[in-house]
């Protein structure tokens, strides 16, 4: 616990944060350096969570950030930990194919830490992970209704727990209209975990080569 309190003090401060996102933790990072963004960019995070890549964005570029995030106790750390930045604005949304209502699952392990383990919260019933008797109704919001509201968008940054495959078709269809997109792509057969998405996986890693060899415009991991 007092190394917890450590770590929590530490990151209060933007340089102290800088150093946490360049070494300690640099692998979750590394995805976020030199993007070419700036105070002016347009960045929208897809399954912000708690808004720590969020956080790494604005200490990094001061850019302006859409954050999206369906889980409501993760969404409450988020509101207030941005409630004083005006370039940050919030919505306790999923994103979807389609404006609607369902069911967001919660992590086996809720019960103990509903924010911590909040990161896994899904709207798959399949997902591993998630305990089908532990959920929240929750809002979803058509990703062609968010696209719509934007001109131009710097950056797409999507964690949202296999609901990306859903979304990205359409993102792809938008791609002349967004300079990048980073993505965690759930289902991969390598992993061995969530393998009712492996031929979404599959499907559109074939798919995302075809259109983006070099990996310009398209980042994943899994």
């Amino acid at each position: 616990m007092k190394f917890l309190n450590i770590i929590k003090y530490f990151k209060k401060y933007k340089f102290s944060r800088l150093v946490y996102y360049k070494f300690l933790h640099h692998k979750n990072y590394k995805n976020f350096y030199n993007l070419n963004l700036n105070k002016n960019s347009v960045v929208l995070d897809f399954g912000a969570n708690i808004g720590d890549i969020t956080q790494c964005l604005i200490d990094l570029y001061d850019c302006k950030i859409y954050c999206f995030e369906p889980n409501n106790y993760a969404f409450k750390v988020l509101k207030q930990r941005f409630k004083t930045n005006k370039k940050v604005s919030v919505f306790n949304k999923a994103v979807g194919k389609k404006d609607c209502k369902d069911y967001l699952y919660y992590h086996h392990s809720h019960d103990e830490n509903p924010v911590k383990s909040s990161i896994s919260s899904s709207l798959f019933k399949e997902k591993e992970n998630v305990d089908t008797d532990k959920y929240q109704l929750t809002e979803i919001i058509s990703i062609n209704n968010i696209l719509k509201q934007f001109k131009n968008i710097d950056l797409i940054k999507i964690d949202i727990e296999g609901s990306e495959y859903k979304i990205l078709p359409h993102i792809i269809k938008n791609k002349n209209n967004i300079k990048k997109v980073i993505c965690e792509l759930h289902g991969s057969p390598e992993k061995k975990k969530n393998k009712f998405l492996n031929n979404n996986y599959l499907k559109f890693r074939k798919k995302i080569k075809q259109i983006d060899p070099n990996k310009k415009w398209f980042l994943y991991h899994h």
